[in-house]
């Protein structure tokens, strides 16, 4: 092209402009119907320090809340999958468990070893770096297995639970609690955006650009690059994991069986019967409470 021309537009590039134009403007549009939802109050989120010590509130409150299966933990050998920081893992330590706790992030363990520190009078839990498909522990180890907000994260969910029931003694109780894809909050990306069920209504492309729109109303530096790395988290680190597929997991594994399953409803009460409706519940439900217990051999 001689030097000074002018370079026509072709046809198919004005309907990618006016696309990217007409898709960012409908993005505006739909964050603004978002901010009408209210916030969700997840505890925590100030620090790593909040978030422990709220880990530290709920490991008490789920120890009081399950008793009938958990029992008085003293001297009974417990493994928190997924520790995070090590607040749960550490409350189970307090109630006189000999705790231990695995996570695949260096810095939550690093964390949590940190955090454990803190309460000199309580014996420290051991917290390892390792995976729930792989753990580094022999057969029939652990009195009480606990994986707390972890199974919708697990790589891979059936191979975690094989192995949760590989260190689990005889007659021991594996208590998971997850929240499924089909949950208001399945995305996980509740932090930002509001709107219930987003990560099945909203396309990606429009999950992203909701994301960047939020994060540049926050002043971050660079939003776009800020989205795009929440959109690689929400791609990588959810298994997008249901009831039902949670349901066949179970039944495929003999050496388990159910003996508390709960679905619980996000915040309201009044929630709680819209569950049990047929093919709609499961968009209801909220976090999926499940309690099993290891067979006796033969």
């Amino acid at each position: 092209m001689p030097s000074g021309a002018q370079r026509k537009t072709r046809p198919d590039e004005i309907g990618c402009v006016e696309m990217s134009f007409l898709g960012r403007a409908f993005a505006r549009v739909v964050y603004a119907l978002d901010r009408l939802f209210p916030a969700v109050r997840v505890g925590g989120r100030g620090s790593a320090s909040d978030y422990a010590e709220w880990e530290f509130e709920s490991g008490k409150r789920l120890i009081a809340d399950y008793h009938r299966f958990l029992g008085f933990l003293g001297g009974k050998r417990i493994l928190d999958i997924g520790c995070g920081y090590g607040g749960k893992t550490l409350a189970y330590s307090e109630s006189g468990a000999e705790a231990y706790g695995v996570d695949i992030v260096p810095g939550n363990i690093a964390g949590a070893v940190e955090y454990s520190k803190r309460f000199p009078e309580i014996t420290p839990p051991r917290f390892i770096l390792a995976s729930a498909d792989l753990l580094p522990f022999a057969d029939s180890t652990f009195d009480l297995v606990i994986a707390n907000d972890s199974m919708e994260h697990f790589s891979n969910p059936e191979k975690a639970l094989h192995e949760i029931t590989r260190v689990v003694k005889e007659g021991g109780y594996v208590v998971l609690f997850f929240t499924p894809w089909s949950s208001p909050l399945g995305s996980h990306l509740y932090d930002l955006l509001k709107t219930p069920w987003c990560h099945l209504i909203y396309p990606d492309w429009l999950k992203e650009e909701l994301l960047r729109i939020v994060l540049d109303a926050r002043g971050e530096r660079d939003p776009s690059a800020g989205a795009a790395r929440l959109m690689g988290e929400y791609r990588s680190e959810l298994n997008r994991i249901t009831i039902s597929q949670f349901n066949g997991i179970v039944s495929r594994i003999p050496d388990i069986k159910n003996v508390y399953r709960e679905y619980r409803p996000l915040r309201f009460e009044w929630l709680r019967p819209f569950v049990k409706l047929p093919f709609v519940g499961k968009f209801f439900v909220n976090t999926v409470v499940s309690v099993l217990k290891k067979k006796h051999g033969p």
